[in-house]
């Protein structure tokens, strides 16, 4: 019988062409990750061979009897991966075709195309397995593009050990890779919190001789180490440089200034600066004057920090909005608004743009002096450029109205709040107002607000729970307090040891002795010291006791 006219066993044609189609839509949306030379030109019989073994294994394997005496070559068993409508139908095609009967050897092409699918679908430990089975068992060697694309997978999805295990193999298949590989694995590290294990890969790679850095390759390590406050690591890197044939860049010197400045080493940034500037080879720019204005804004040096400001303007560097907001906040730190002021007035001049954080910081700079009606103006001015207070914005002024007993107007705005579907709700915001509301006797209120932030998808943190226990205790509400107390500890937020101690104090004064002891039974698992509250407890024998 022609081969075309072969039929297939246990389903009938009609439901046989509904598979194919389908499995030929899904094969024109799978692509291999890399452009690679096109196989060979299947045969129009191996064609159907090829979507015919597909639509068996996804069936039922008794399908696979009329295969079982054609022998597919490795190139239509290749062909018949792409079929698969999934990772794990992939998979079961991978196991049939290369296991009795029909036993075809696996090519590279067939690898290769199941670890990318199989990487696609996030399963990358079982594409690894099956790499190393294809350099190990089958003797397939992978080129530098594939080998780097399946690195590079694993690495976007966190699978960083693997990763690493992979690229070292990479001198033993011959393969070199570029920089890039390399530099992209080491910047995975440092972003997930790993610098230290990044410079011991970055010392590895190039004691074995696998690795050649580049400057990027350097500026990522400095960045790592900088990141954790190991300064004197990054000078000790930027001083390595000279020995593989690279230079500092600007990038390299912003990233080391940075560092200095974090670690409260502004002066030796400064003349990280200083340098950049006698010297005219590698100039710097906005991020590097910024860096050391942060850096004086932060140690509360005005003085200082205006000076490289105006050396700023005089090397011919514009400043951004990032530097006008640094100074802006940093005068408002100090309480010299009038300052602050000015370099608004001096950011319009220069018609830069101001944005959310500009405003920001002058409201908490005009709320830091208790200068409300100041931040209230600056509110307004806010409305009138369009730009839209930020949860911050809104943190810093209900904070500042409710320590102004100011009630109302802080209810105002945290209804204003609620109202904006792009801010995400958060604790610490509705805090200061359920508070004002406790020690104004205004528990039921209190409870509202609680109420609707929940209803948003808020929930209390420890000092949510804190200020209503201890509101409740004032007003004699003491079941209700032990009842938030018990929440508290089934939603995971631990009191700390002076809302232990607040709370035994209320509960002794209310003549509860028994609910103390189940207080300090709970408290004790968790309590960082658990001496301190048997201290409390010792001092507190001689509160008189509510009967």
């Amino acid at each position: 019988m022609p081969l075309r006219h072969r039929t297939f066993r246990g389903f009938r044609l009609p439901r046989r062409r509904r598979i194919l189609l389908r499995l030929h839509s899904y094969s024109s949306k799978v692509h291999p990750p890399l452009q690679h030379p096109a196989p060979l030109q299947l045969h129009a019989a191996e064609l159907w061979i090829a979507k015919g073994i597909a639509v068996a294994v996804v069936l039922r394997a008794h399908c696979l009897r009329p295969f079982h005496g054609l022998a597919p070559s490795p190139l239509a068993a290749a062909a018949a991966l792409r079929f698969a409508p999934c990772a794990d139908s992939a998979l079961r095609i991978f196991g049939v075709l290369h296991s009795p009967p029909i036993s075809v050897p696996p090519s590279e092409h067939s690898y290769r195309h199941i670890i990318a699918l199989l990487c696609r679908a996030g399963r990358h430990h079982d594409a690894l397995k099956l790499f190393d089975r294809m350099t190990d068992q089958s003797g397939c060697i992978p080129d530098a593009g594939f080998l780097s694309y399946t690195v590079g997978s694993c690495a976007s999805a966190g699978f960083l050990d693997g990763a690493a295990a992979l690229l070292s193999k990479a001198s033993r298949y011959g393969c070199h890779i570029e920089p890039y590989t390399y530099n992209r694995l080491m910047n995975s590290f440092i972003d997930r919190g790993r610098a230290q294990d990044a410079v011991v890969l970055f010392e590895g790679w190039i004691q074995d001789g696998s690795y050649t850095p580049d400057v990027w390759s350097f500026n990522v390590v400095i960045k790592g180490v900088c990141r954790v406050g190991d300064v004197q690591k990054a000078l000790e890197l930027v001083e390595r440089m000279n020995e593989f044939g690279s230079s500092p860049d600007t990038i390299t010197h912003n990233i080391l200034v940075d560092g200095l400045c974090r670690v409260n080493e502004v002066n030796k940034g400064h003349e990280v600066l200083r340098r950049l500037q006698r010297d005219g080879v590698c100039m710097p720019n906005v991020v590097t004057y910024t860096s050391v204005i942060s850096g004086y804004c932060k140690a509360g040096k005005m003085e200082d920090a205006i000076a490289v400001f105006n050396d700023m303007i005089d090397f011919g560097t514009t400043p951004n909005a990032v530097t006008y907001n640094v100074l802006i906040n940093g005068y408002g730190k100090v309480g010299d608004m009038e300052s602050a002021e000015r370099v608004y007035q001096q950011m319009m001049i220069r018609r830069c743009p101001p944005d959310v954080v500009t405003f920001s910081s002058l409201i908490d700079g005009y709320c830091r002096r208790g200068q409300l009606d100041g931040a209230m103006r600056v509110w307004k001015k806010m409305a009138q450029f369009h730009i839209h207070p930020n949860v911050y914005t809104f943190s810093i002024m209900i904070h500042s109205l409710c320590r102004q007993n100011r009630s109302q107007e802080a209810l105002g705005l945290l209804r204003e709040l609620n109202m904006r579907v792009d801010i995400a709700p958060q604790a610490f915001i509705y805090n200061p107002v359920i508070d004002i509301l406790c020690k104004g006797g205004k528990l039921d209120e209190a409870n509202l607000i609680v109420m609707d932030m929940q209803d948003k998808g808020c929930h209390p943190d420890k000092y949510t729970y804190t200020i209503l226990i201890i509101g409740h205790c004032m007003k004699g509400r003491i079941p209700e307090a032990v009842s938030l107390f018990h929440k508290m500890m089934q939603t995971g937020c631990y009191p700390d040891n002076l809302t232990v101690n607040s709370f035994i104090s209320c509960l002794l004064k209310a003549g509860m002795p028994n609910e103390v002891d189940h207080i300090m039974h709970m408290a004790s698992g968790r309590a960082s010291s658990n001496q301190k509250v048997s201290s409390h407890m010792s001092q507190s024998q001689d509160i008189s006791v509510a009967v």
